[in-house]
């Protein structure tokens, strides 16, 4: 652990044991300290301290509700959506897409809750999707009833995730990209089951029934299966498309790119504009950039982004999560637009 994340993870742990932090972050702050130290959030405040009260302002939690409504929106929804994993070729099944979609859908539901919280707008989503040429520019249907101004885009990530990851083709369409941080397990979706008895009521009762299983390795599996606890969440920021707009024709512009040289790789962990994986030209572009911030950089060094492994052959828009406008004045000039 680096020392700036151990740093971060102390001050977090000390924050919520004095109360300055919500109870349901707790367990998650090395994941909370890793996006905002690999995205370098942190670094746009003066100290750990003023980043804590914004996270306290930028922060909601989500109950029972809000998960049974991301549920069962995502079990409508995730048999008609494509089962590519994100970044790899592999095939994700069914209940892993549904699982995915559900975290998608906490992430709106953590933004619509937040409107409502901070600046009192009741916002309603709308839960449609469909394929790339039919894509939804809006995740907002309407605000204190009426069509929202702006079209705004919600992601969502864990809350170690650095990337405002937008399709290339759609960062034309929508007008303002938000992203938003999911605390959540990868249990989270069994957790939800045992705490609506979805198990002891049907899974177990048929197989008591069958004689597949008798009540003591029943208890004793019921035991072992983790508990239901409401999910934190967080508004990370956001990108005002009219503020890049004159970089966005140009499908190969990269506003801007750092990141830190190592040995044989340079590990981007600041970026905003265009990238395709299989175009050299978007490599030798970061190349460029770094060496005229006059960071020595060879030819033959690979290019990675941080957190990111692989990614999709296909054109992306990236923000890193460091680069998103978060504080409160600026949410509030978009909020007079909304």
């Amino acid at each position: 652990m680096s020392y700036k994340l151990r740093l971060c993870t102390e001050h977090i742990s000390r924050e919520i044991s004095a109360g300055g932090l919500m109870p349901a972050f707790k367990s998650f702050e090395e994941d909370l300290c890793e996006g905002t130290v690999r995205g370098l959030d942190v670094d746009q405040f003066s100290s750990l301290s003023e980043w804590v009260s914004w996270l306290k302002w930028s922060s909601v939690v989500l109950d029972e509700n809000d998960y049974l409504k991301a549920a069962v929106q995502a079990l409508r929804l995730a048999p008609k959506m494509a089962g590519t994993d994100y970044g790899t070729s592999r095939q994700r099944d069914l209940g892993q897409l549904w699982a995915d979609t559900i975290r998608g859908f906490l992430g709106e539901i953590a933004f619509a809750k937040w409107l409502k919280e901070r600046f009192g707008i009741s916002a309603e989503l709308d839960y449609r999707r469909g394929p790339l040429e039919e894509f939804l520019p809006s995740d907002i249907k309407s605000v204190k009833g009426r069509p929202p101004r702006l079209k705004i885009s919600v992601k969502t990530t864990k809350f170690g995730g650095v990337w405002l990851d937008v399709p290339g083709a759609q960062i034309k369409h929508s007008d303002v990209y938000v992203l938003v941080r999911v605390g959540i397990t990868r249990d989270h979706l069994l957790a939800f089951f045992k705490k609506i008895s979805v198990f002891r009521d049907k899974f177990f009762k048929e197989a008591l029934e069958r004689g597949i299983a008798g009540k003591d390795e029943l208890e004793e599996i019921w035991g072992s299966l983790p508990e239901f606890a409401h999910v934190p969440a967080y508004v990370a920021g956001f990108l005002d498309k009219a503020e890049i707009a004159e970089f966005l024709d140009n499908e190969k512009s990269i506003i801007l790119a750092d990141g830190e040289v190592k040995i044989k790789k340079v590990i981007i962990n600041k970026f905003l504009g265009y990238w395709h994986p299989a175009v050299p030209d978007y490599e030798r572009e970061v190349r460029e950039q770094l060496k005229r911030k006059g960071k020595s950089i060879r030819d033959d060094m690979k290019i990675e982004f941080v957190g990111i492994q692989n990614f999709s052959k296909e054109l992306h828009f990236l923000a890193s999560s460091g680069v998103l406008k978060r504080k409160q004045e600026d949410w509030e000039k978009v909020i007079t637009r909304l």
